[in-house]
């Protein structure tokens, strides 16, 4: 008989691979100084979709026989997104604190851009920038990446949970209880 792994052993494997596979896309667009590139970013998403349908498909096709329910669908999808926010927060808190530290100062600048044109009075923009430059240096930026992941999981969980449920037939002999 195979051993099929769990649910936590295969969403830990998809999550690693999405997250390494963000954390190339991050580490490509920081070497070609296109890391505030908005249109770039954007691809990540893709990325992360990606890794969470391949992930769900792969666990209803080859860990439980190809049917699948919406709710356990959406939560392979989500713990994927966990996972891989995990390592993708991790990543971007030492590009930042270690790697790179002028990057803080390249954010502080594209944010005080942005409050400009929002219009906000220039004590506004003190308070908010020395806030900014001390939340961005904190370790507290991976929690908040590990949380911002998650609800863009979430969402993006409902939707392929949607494409790949598949539920069985109520009239296989397999299916009904005994």
């Amino acid at each position: 008989m195979e051993n099929k792994p769990g649910l936590l052993q295969h969403t830990m494997t998809w999550g690693a691979i999405t997250g390494i596979v963000l954390i190339i896309y991050s580490l490509l667009l920081y070497l070609l100084n296109q890391t505030y590139n908005q249109a770039l970013g954007f691809i990540s998403y893709v990325f992360l979709i990606g890794g969470i349908l391949i992930g769900s498909f792969a666990y209803r096709d080859k860990v439980l026989g190809g049917k699948i329910s919406y709710g356990n669908a959406f939560v392979t999808g989500l713990l994927i997104t966990v996972f891989a926010g995990i390592l993708s927060s991790f990543f971007s808190f030492i590009l930042v604190r270690f790697v790179d530290p002028g990057m803080v100062e390249q954010a502080i600048v594209k944010t005080e851009e942005n409050l400009m044109n929002r219009g906000l009075s220039e004590d506004q923009i003190e308070i908010a920038i020395e806030r900014s430059r001390k939340f961005i240096s904190s370790p507290m930026t991976v929690v908040w990446g590990i949380f911002i992941f998650t609800l863009i999981g979430s969402v993006i969980s409902l939707i392929t949970a949607a494409i790949v449920k598949k539920e069985g037939s109520p009239f296989d002999n397999e299916t009904q209880p005994v």
